[in-house]
């Protein structure tokens, strides 16, 4: 009977545990978040918004499971002053728990009828004094080869998908916060895989050098992270 009620208060205790350290205040609340389209510029760098291409949008039943994950999504092209384009795409969640992987180039192209050709790999980008590590792949549906440079934010931290984002996540929640989470994603229409990366490097590096501290931080989280 000791044992019984031992145990039994020990689980009473668990559980009590568990619901006070669950994460009740959400980080978008806290430090406050302005909208993409407000944070992203139309022409920085030699690059303006080119609105006659679009990037290429998701099947209606994609587009509804974005709606009801994410909370913010920014498309658009930029068209450099030598003619070359890149496409950037950004996705929001206030609360990155609810299925950031949704939008997750290794699940998003092949959702809309892409191959990928090269599996992801990691590579790193130097932007405004911080290296900003970021995932690659190369994707295409057929004579389109889109070749897409990408990373994942998780409140104020560059992380990867899987364990990393999950393992980022539970250190927010033991602190009483449900992080938010960014993925910002370039890509382009080239048949030279090795030449469009240089392209997106060029291009994130421009961007970025483009925000002001605060709204770079949006992206890359402090710089001292």
């Amino acid at each position: 009977m000791l044992r019984a009620a031992l145990a039994a208060g020990a689980m009473c205790a668990a559980a009590l545990l568990a619901v006070a350290m669950e994460p009740r205040t959400y980080l978008a609340d806290v430090a406050g978040r302005e909208r993409l389209a407000e944070i992203v510029p139309k022409s920085f760098g030699g690059w303006s918004l080119d609105t006659s291409i679009l990037p290429l949008p998701p099947s209606p039943d994609l587009q509804r499971l974005l709606d009801e994950t994410y909370d913010e999504t920014l498309a658009r092209t930029y068209r450099h002053a030598d003619g070359r384009r890149v496409m950037l795409s950004l996705a929001y969640g206030r609360n990155q728990h609810k299925g950031m992987n949704t939008h997750r180039p290794e699940i998003c192209y092949p959702a809309q009828g892409f191959r990928i050709l090269r599996g992801t790999e990691p590579g790193t980008v130097m932007s405004a004094g911080q290296k900003v590590p970021v995932q690659r792949l190369v994707t295409a549906m057929g004579a389109r080869n889109e070749p897409i440079t990408y990373w994942l934010m998780v409140g104020e931290r560059i992380t990867e998908f899987g364990y990393a984002q999950r393992w980022a996540t539970i250190q927010y929640g033991i602190r009483g916060k449900v992080p938010d989470g960014v993925l910002v994603r370039v890509s382009s229409i080239d048949n030279d895989n090795a030449s469009a990366f240089l392209l997106h490097e060029r291009f994130i590096q421009d961007l970025l050098q483009s925000l002001s501290p605060a709204h770079r931080a949006r992206l890359l989280g402090p710089s001292d992270a």
